[in-house]
């Protein structure tokens, strides 16, 4: 019980003390009377996180379950076959992920295994079958607002987040799967598995068959793995699991399988080869680009890669916004070399810490590339990279990660540019301690440009984290001429602290779903002691049971001096649902003491089956107006054939372009692109592309 008398000390703090540090910050900067923590609120969070501690104070059971070996694999058809799984016992009494209590919809599943391969079978019983809800045929896809069905897995059985895979399915039978560490998408190189679903009475069910070669274990010898099983209920928006996580998604709670025994590698390691092919006529001119990707598995958990001339050009990529931001914006990846073990790459803690140290974004071309990436054990995974612009640039990049257990790791990198007469070095360590609600972080990353200095930037940060409560205090500084062209560091000549409490809480019944809120708050100076940023900002959301969800944020800021005070509404209709959704979003206020807004709406619909479309539109305004207007449509063929295009207007530049795509499976994938996806206008350009693995 001593621990539950901390909570209870450290709750009766919290709704002492909150009311005082609201009252005093807001106060101090202007928002009070706008923004005020009411006692019925107060209450409404003591209750919320007197819930928590008290739901947290009874250690979770980590359920187990003894691996069964089969002689004999199962068909799979979506039909659980007694015969076919007699050798099984089966596992149920899944739990609210919420709130951790059985569910009247429970679901059963058997797991087995052979030398080729792990079998599962899930039948999900629903006393009201005809609320099961699947929409998405396209591999691959997000299953918002969709029932589905999930296995979790780590081999390497570390207890930590470092090495899962997910498999799962909707109603559909539409694959979704991501592999430990990143994997390509052709099916060649990501590897296949089949599922079949089949709808029954009370419910449905749903057969996996997942390939050994498609996961990162270490085999040959019995061993644990760590295991979960996952269901999503759209009609009641529950989500629910056989090992009871809890809201924090802790992985040391994950289940465990025991007494496995995967085969060892039982075929020779051998290149496998990804080609393609793409003539194009660009503004009259013919051109005919081609490359070669080569991956070589050196063991079951290292992996080499090699691009040559990869194509960068038919890639789309992420369209910056327009909304107000002070610093440069960070774009997501979507380059398959980039991409492709693209966790072992991540290093500066972004978009916590004070930056990303390596931004693969700055690489805008590469003549060829290289990298091999893996575990050269359970616990300890390395990442090398190398991209290689003939006659101009190398960049380099290394990473050693290490785990000491659940929710404890270090790791050292390494990045470096290399240009004719010029070069720049970076190297860091960052690290991480959890134990029971406590978090502790720490980065560190030290800068050498030509013959200059070598400035050391990083940032430290404590968190604290119970069901439906997260809180994070973190320290920053980063000198004035810290910096390197491979990162992403938004900030320099700062020091100082931020802190972040959030709240979420999803409600069973009632009108509600979900409720969220958080409060950010920050002071920063410049080295010089100047005061450079300063201020608080509070948002919170709530989505009602019809599925509309309601939002509002406020913001009060000092930039040297200058005060900016913002306040924002927004609502979205069908929030889970992509093919009939609407949303609409207006802040405004004053920037450095001049007006300032911005809008912006959004809609997409499913017109017909198959067809999509959708629209985006953006407003900003401050010393003028920028505008930006997104248009796309896709028309889904099947599950591997699709049509699709964008229409782009920024300021009145427009660009457009259409594309016909035959992939997302096995075999030749071939592409038909009218225009280019990532010019600022249009182009006249017709390019066929063809890719096949070998």
């Amino acid at each position: 019980m001593g621990r539950l008398v901390q909570r209870s000390l450290l709750i009766l703090s919290f709704e002492f003390c909150l009311p005082i540090y609201w009252n005093h910050l807001a106060g101090k900067l202007g928002i009070l009377s706008r923004f005020r923590l009411g006692c019925n609120l107060r209450r409404f969070l003591l209750a919320s996180i007197l819930f928590s501690a008290f739901s947290c104070a009874v250690a979770a059971d980590i359920p187990k379950l003894s691996a069964v070996k089969l002689a004999t694999p199962p068909i799979i058809d979506g039909k659980i076959e007694a015969e076919e799984w007699k050798a099984v016992t089966s596992v149920k009494g899944f739990v609210d992920s919420v709130t951790g209590k059985p569910l009247i919809d429970d679901t059963e599943v058997w797991l087995a295994y052979d030398d080729k391969a792990i079998y599962v079978a899930f039948y999900a019983h629903d006393s009201k079958p005809e609320g099961i809800i699947g929409r998405e045929i396209k591999p691959g896809s997000d299953f918002d607002g969709e029932d589905v069905l999930a296995l979790v897995i780590n081999p390497q059985g570390t207890r930590t987040w470092d090495g899962r895979s997910s498999f799962s399915v909707n109603p559909l039978n539409t694959q979704n799967d991501q592999i430990s560490g990143g994997r390509a998408a052709k099916r060649e190189w990501r590897g296949e598995w089949t599922s079949s679903v089949r709808r029954v009475e009370d419910g449905w069910c749903a057969e996996f068959c997942i390939p050994w070669k498609m996961l990162n274990y270490p085999g040959g010898e019995k061993r644990s793995m760590d295991i979960n099983f996952e269901r999503f209920q759209a009609r009641t928006n529950i989500e629910s699991k056989w090992a009871d996580t809890t809201p924090q998604e802790k992985p040391e709670l994950s289940g465990i399988w025991t007494e496995v025994n995967p085969p060892k590698s039982s075929q020779r390691a051998r290149p496998k080869f990804l080609a393609y092919t793409a003539p194009e006529l660009d503004r009259g001119r013919f051109g005919l680009r081609s490359g070669l990707d080569v991956r070589y598995a050196f063991t079951n958990q290292m992996t080499g890669l090699l691009s040559i001339n990869p194509d960068f050009k038919n890639i789309e990529s992420q369209i910056a916004g327009i909304e107000f931001t002070r610093t440069e914006r960070y774009l997501e990846e979507s380059r398959p070399f980039f991409n492709e073990g693209g966790d072992f790459f991540n290093v500066g803690g972004w978009p916590f810490g004070f930056g990303q140290m390596f931004y693969s974004q700055r690489i805008e071309s590469i003549d060829w590339g290289a990298k091999a990436f893996g575990q050269l054990s359970p616990s300890l995974g390395i990442g090398a990279l190398a991209a290689v612009e003939s006659g101009k640039q190398t960049a380099s990049v290394v990473r050693i990660n290490q785990n000491f257990g659940p929710r404890k790791w270090a790791n050292a990198w390494y990045t470096g540019l290399d240009k004719v007469g010029k070069s720049s070095r970076a190297f860091g360590f960052s690290g991480g301690f959890g134990k029971g609600n406590y978090g502790l972080s720490l980065n560190l990353a030290t800068s050498q440009q030509g013959s200059g200095g070598s400035p050391t930037a990083g940032d430290a940060s404590i968190s604290y984290e119970v069901p439906h409560w997260f809180g994070l205090v973190k320290y920053q500084w980063i000198p004035p001429d810290f910096g390197s062209p491979l990162a992403y560091v938004p900030w320099t000549d700062r020091r100082g602290a931020y802190f972040f409490l959030e709240h979420n809480q999803d409600y069973r019944t009632g009108g509600f779903k979900s409720f969220g809120a958080d409060i950010f708050a920050n002071y920063y100076e410049e080295y010089d002691a100047d005061q450079q940023q300063k201020g608080i900002e509070a948002s919170m959301n709530l989505t009602t049971r019809s599925d509309i969800e309601f939002g509002a944020h406020v913001s009060r800021f000092t930039f040297f001096g200058k005060a900016d005070d913002i306040q924002g509404l927004f609502v979205t209709f069908n929030e889970s649902n992509r093919f009939k959704r609407f949303s609409l979003s207006h802040s405004f206020g004053t920037r450095g003491g001049r007006k300032s807004s911005f809008t912006s709406a959004g809609a997409s619909y499913r017109v017909l089956p198959g067809l999509d479309i959708g629209l985006d539109w953006s407003l900003f305004s401050l010393d003028g107006e920028d505008r930006l207007t997104i248009g796309t449509v896709s028309y889904e063929f099947g599950p591997l054939d699709s049509l699709s295009g964008r229409f782009v207007n920024r300021n009145g530049d427009t660009n457009a372009y259409l594309a016909y795509r035959h992939g997302g499976g096995s075999g030749i994938e071939y592409y038909v692109i009218v225009g280019d996806p990532n010019t600022d206008k249009w182009t006249s350009r017709v390019s066929f592309k063809v890719v096949f693995a070998f």
